[in-house]
């Protein structure tokens, strides 16, 4: 049975950034709500649903994405946000991707266009992608030739970026993008939230083992990591699972599934 500190230093050890992480909590419904609460203030939510509970675009139980439908009193919109870890350049290409697959999942053949919900794409980063230090990038459809004049096709794409030094959100945004950059945030009662749903979550033996298995398949399919130090990759999801208290027995059984390791492989890694 743990103690309290085991608890307490488990919960700190488990990050937001890591996707199954984030995804889990984004199904709570009330976490998800004061999150985009937070993340858009005009906004009076009266529900949110999950239709498509941790549904990804790339339709992979394992990819990255949660998508889930706002019901508020002036308009009804479909909501995907995501953690992204790696400053890649491909990230604009990426919102007009996703975008681009939730229009396609909203409109049947022969409906109205006017039908189609407003889409909101958020990714949550652990840097500044675009370098001016705000918290909040959010993009809307504007003439080139009028700024003035927007587009109004109902598409806003978000970036929240962790590392902002302007004073542009509320102190609660900033609050929680603080605690996904695995600061120290005190007296915030929705970071108190977070932090006692995670302890949940990490007590809970069948949310281990699917933290487990999706850090083994991530780990294995990622074109990044393989392009890295196979052992030492595989070396640090043991160390990240084992924080779990899976059984040492399942965890070398999975480690060696997955890698496909010898016996005298698997040995190494695991004295």
């Amino acid at each position: 049975m743990r103690t309290k500190f085991e608890v307490i230093k488990l919960k700190n050890q488990i990050s937001i950034q890591d996707d199954y992480v984030f995804g889990s909590v984004m199904s709570n419904a009330k976490l998800c709500h004061h999150l985009i609460q937070l993340i858009l203030p005009e906004l009076k939510i009266q529900r949110i649903e999950f239709p498509t509970l941790q549904k990804a675009v790339q339709e992979d139980p394992h990819s990255h994405g949660v998508r889930f439908d706002v019901y508020t009193e002036d308009q009804n919109a479909v909501y995907e946000i995501d953690m992204q870890v790696r400053h890649t350049k491909g990230l604009p290409k990426r919102v007009r991707y996703y975008q681009g697959r939730i229009d396609a999942e909203l409109l049947n053949h022969g409906d109205q266009y006017d039908l189609m919900k407003r889409t909101y794409v958020i990714f949550i980063c652990p840097f500044d992608p675009y370098g001016k230090g705000l918290y909040k990038y959010e993009f809307r459809n504007f003439c080139v030739n009028a700024k003035e004049l927007e587009m109004h096709d109902g598409r806003t794409a978000i970036f929240l970026n962790t590392k902002g030094c302007q004073n542009d959100v509320s102190k609660d945004l900033q609050n929680f993008l603080h605690y996904v950059d695995n600061k120290d945030v005190k007296n915030d009662r929705y970071v108190d939230e977070l932090q006692s749903y995670l302890g949940q979550l990490s007590r809970d033996r069948k949310w281990r083992n699917g933290y487990m298995d999706n850090k083994t398949h991530m780990m294995f399919h990622d074109e990044d990591v393989r392009q890295e130090s196979r052992q030492e990759t595989i070396q640090q999801m043991i160390t990240l699972t084992r924080q779990l208290d899976v059984p040492e027995e399942q965890l070398r059984q999975k480690v060696q599934k997955q890698f496909k390791l010898s016996d005298q492989e698997v040995a190494k890694l695991f004295q």
